[in-house]
């Protein structure tokens, strides 16, 4: 089975032998170490280069997907790999890397001096004195063509966009670095939105030359931790909704319009609402005890009244009512009802009492009147 991999991109130096003890260790830790030779710098080259140049480099030789490391001037190649090509890597690791833009009094002395004191490095003994004037500066130890090319890579930090860099980086640094100081460090971790920062109190801008053992350890740890970030969680407006109603992601209960109408047509206005037995015609206690409405109350799904008690439905005021008329009170005395027998009786009196009246009448006209001619 394959180890896992690292590729990584040094400084801006012209030798990758003290990395040595550093990927040793790495390699006993389980992790396959490969160190590209930047061209100009560890492998030959005359060219002059730009950062598009390096950038078409890196994608060619680093397959997508990766674990980049980039140390100083390859932080910043890899840093606009990832700016060219977000999904490029998988994983960043930025060591006291190269990027941000500042001006730098210090730098452009180095190159005045390097320039009009170049010829004291041919002398002997007078060596040192250059270097120490000079700061010992990449510049000034560089050949024609890449202290074009080193001009090239600090102009194009200008350009470079830390806020588009969105694959998970960590970010190691040395808090005695005095070539990219820590309050860089800060301004990577915060502009690159999937960060994190580790800073190391003894370290400088090269660990692997001060502290390689402690580097390889700090190199496994976020090798194999890479930073894990979730976006936030969508957010439902919920302005118009209760707590519950959010959380279940469902619609308030639609409530009938009642402005025109009385409360009990409310009641039976929705279909798929309670219903509410109509009690007009008939008392409370039938409605709630009668067999017939508990019978009609199966048959239809209608609720009884008490069950309507804790049901909310929008309120009537009592202006908006139509006015009904009082019904009068009928009042029926059992003692004028007559009982079936003499109610009989009654009506057979009555219908005889007539007929007679009726037999008289006719017998009446019948008869002669008196002084008629016969």
């Amino acid at each position: 089975m394959a180890k896992p991999k690292l590729y990584i991109i040094h400084g801006w130096t012209y030798t990758t032998a003290p990395w040595e003890r550093t990927i040793a260790n790495l390699e006993k830790q389980g992790i396959s170490v490969e160190m590209l030779h930047v061209p100009g710098l560890t492998s030959s080259s005359k060219k002059v280069w730009t950062i598009d140049d390096y950038v078409r480099w890196a994608d060619r030789n680093i397959p997508d997907g990766a674990t980049a490391l980039g140390h100083s001037n390859g932080g910043r190649i890899l840093l606009n790999l990832c700016n060219k090509k977000p999904d490029k890597l998988q994983h960043l690791i930025l060591l006291d890397a190269a990027g941000i833009y500042e001006v730098s009094s210090k730098r452009d002395v180095a190159r005045t001096i390097s320039k009009r004191l170049g010829f004291l490095k041919h002398i002997p003994g007078l060596e040192k004195i250059w270097h120490k004037l000079t700061g010992a500066s990449d510049y000034a130890r560089a050949p024609e063509n890449m202290k074009v090319t080193l001009s090239n890579m600090l102009e194009s930090d200008k350009n470079l966009k830390l806020d588009k860099v969105t694959v998970s980086t960590s970010i190691l640094w040395g808090e005695a670095d005095k070539v990219t100081p820590p309050h860089q460090a800060e301004e990577m971790h915060r502009k690159i939105k999937h960060s994190t920062l580790e800073v190391f109190s003894d370290w400088t801008h090269a660990p692997y030359l001060s502290h390689p053992l402690e580097l390889a350890k700090a190199i496994f740890k976020a090798y194999k931790n890479p930073p894990k970030f979730q976006e936030p969680a969508e957010v439902t407006q919920a302005a118009n909704m209760s707590a519950s109603m959010t959380l279940k992601k469902a619609h308030g209960p639609v409530i009938p319009d009642t402005t025109q109408r009385s409360a009990a047509l409310a009641f039976k206005k929705k279909a798929k609402g309670p219903r509410a037995v109509n009690t007009t015609e008939r008392s409370a206690a039938l409605s709630v005890s009668s067999k017939k409405a508990k019978a009609e109350q199966k048959a239809t799904g209608a609720v009884r009244i008490e069950e309507l008690a804790e049901v909310e439905y929008e309120k009537i005021e009592s202006n908006e009512l139509p006015a009904v008329p009082p019904r009068p009170r009928e009042i029926i005395s059992t003692a004028s009802v007559p009982k079936k027998k003499r109610g009989l009786a009654a009506r057979k009196n009555k219908k005889s009492k007539t007929k007679k009246t009726n037999q008289s009448k006719q017998s009446t006209a019948k008869a002669p009147t008196k002084g008629a001619k016969r």
